[in-house]
């Protein structure tokens, strides 16, 4: 159980409380101190008056405080002939106060540079009471951007290039939906490899960071999770991305206790050789696949997103993207509308040229003018590009430019440079991009 502190956010349990503790320093020489919670929107009583526990040199009380906030803390030093029957300590000395607190849920943001936030330039994304973060310093505070950075770090994450990141807007939807206040924890690194985060592996500096967080901070809900460039830039490491992720995300359950995950597939990148590019689409598949493989991991496309430079997320980007992780996590974890974005189930063979897409979902979806850019077929005789999509009841069916062969494959929006338009649904979430999906006779 840990302490509160102005702007803490305690993790709610399954019924609806946070547990925590209130205590200070006092010399002990016969006094009674008492305490008290109150609501900061009308000074309502939340946990009325009661004395707390007195060693020699502190006092403190362990409170279970309701879902909701945010809350004021109050001790109040009485005399000793003051006695409870009277009720009226709120005339007595205060000695400590703990504004800005609250209980509802904590989110660990992790990943490298597009989760800590690179976006620099003008976007609107305001700060937010009830929406707190954990920061870099080990202290509760207002979050707000860069979410990332601060002076003097005391952990090694510390990101001082951190602009707008993904996870207030992120948190700004789930606050409205839940109606709780959300707390953030700070934990992204720019260009950090998958093997640090990874328990298994010999130096994972940002896993043992996390945890040292974790400690500081107590329970948490889950994670929102944005990582992978470094991984596409070495083909081992990308075609070993799922089994390494898989393998991340058990240890971590192991560890933590067991907890949900938004993720995100990577989005383009501005190097033009031609292998870099096939390998950012099988670390695109590997998240695709993670979410279908691994219990409770949910993934949103960020490929339709505008970047700052050749390989960040924009400002206005990284709204966009931690609104569509908050969408994910309330339709997967919660149970409270939200919404998925479009993932092919099975790609099945339907004429000498055509195949046609399923997806997990029913979709109503759309395209512009029946075009398929973006979208390859390989087979035998190697890559062919489809010319034509055109949406059904059942799906979308996809025209090849040439006649398909034998041991065919589909791939989609899994290029450096992405298309003008893609498959949309009608919340304008794209298709999750895919690379290497079998294509089935019929």
């Amino acid at each position: 159980m840990n302490s509160i502190t102005d702007y803490a956010i305690i993790q709610r349990d399954k019924n609806g409380f946070g547990k925590c503790i209130f205590s200070g320093e006092y010399k002990y020489s016969g006094e009674i101190i008492m305490a008290r919670v109150v609501s900061e929107d009308d000074n309502s009583t939340v946990i009325p008056w009661h004395r707390c526990s007195v060693g020699a040199n502190e006092w403190k009380t362990e409170l279970c405080v309701p879902e909701g906030g945010l809350y004021r803390a109050e001790a109040r030093l009485c005399g000793a002939e003051q006695t409870e029957t009277n009720n009226r300590y709120d005339w007595c000395d205060l000695i400590a106060c703990v504004c800005h607190f609250g209980v509802g849920d904590i989110f660990v943001m992790a990943g490298q540079s597009n989760m800590s936030g690179y976006g620099r330039d003008p976007a609107y994304d305001p700060p937010e009471l009830g929406i707190h973060l954990f920061d870099n310093s080990a202290k509760w505070c207002l979050a707000v951007h860069p979410l990332n950075s601060v002076p003097f770090p005391v952990y090694p994450n510390n990101d001082s290039s951190s602009g707008t990141s993904p996870a207030l807007s992120f948190a700004r939807a789930l606050r409205r939906k839940l109606n709780v206040p959300i707390g953030l924890v700070a934990a992204a690194q720019g260009g950090s490899p998958l093997a640090a985060w990874n328990p298994a592996e010999e130096k994972p500096y940002l896993y043992e960071a996390l945890v040292q967080k974790l400690n500081a901070v107590g329970q948490f809900r889950g994670m929102i999770w944005y990582q992978g460039c470094n991984e596409a830039c070495d083909i081992q490491n990308a075609e070993a991305y799922l089994d390494k992720f898989t393998e991340t995300v058990s240890l971590w359950r192991e560890k933590f206790g067991y907890f949900p995950i938004a993720t995100c597939q990577i989005n383009r990148h501005a190097w033009k050789e031609e292998d870099r590019e096939k390998m950012w689409g099988i670390v695109r598949e590997a998240q695709r696949q993670a979410a279908k493989k691994i219990p409770d991991v949910y993934v949103i496309p960020t490929i339709d997103m505008y970047t700052s430079d050749g390989i960040h997320n924009a400002s206005g980007a990284c709204i966009v993207i931690g609104e569509r992780l908050a969408a994910a996590m309330l339709k997967g974890h919660y149970r409270m509308g939200g919404y998925f974005a479009p993932d092919i189930k099975k790609i099945t063979k339907t004429g000498s040229r055509t195949v046609l897409l399923e997806f997990e979902e029913k979709h109503m979806l759309r395209t512009m003018d029946d075009l398929a850019c973006g979208m390859n077929i390989e087979d035998e005789h190697g890559m062919a590009d489809c010319t034509s999509v055109c949406v059904l009841d059942s799906g979308a069916q996809v025209t090849c430019a040439r006649d398909i062969g034998n041991n065919a494959v589909f791939h989609a929006y899994w290029h450096r440079e992405q298309p003008a338009f893609f498959i949309r649904d009608i919340y304008g979430m794209p298709m999750l991009a895919c690379y290497g999906v079998r294509i089935e006779e019929c």
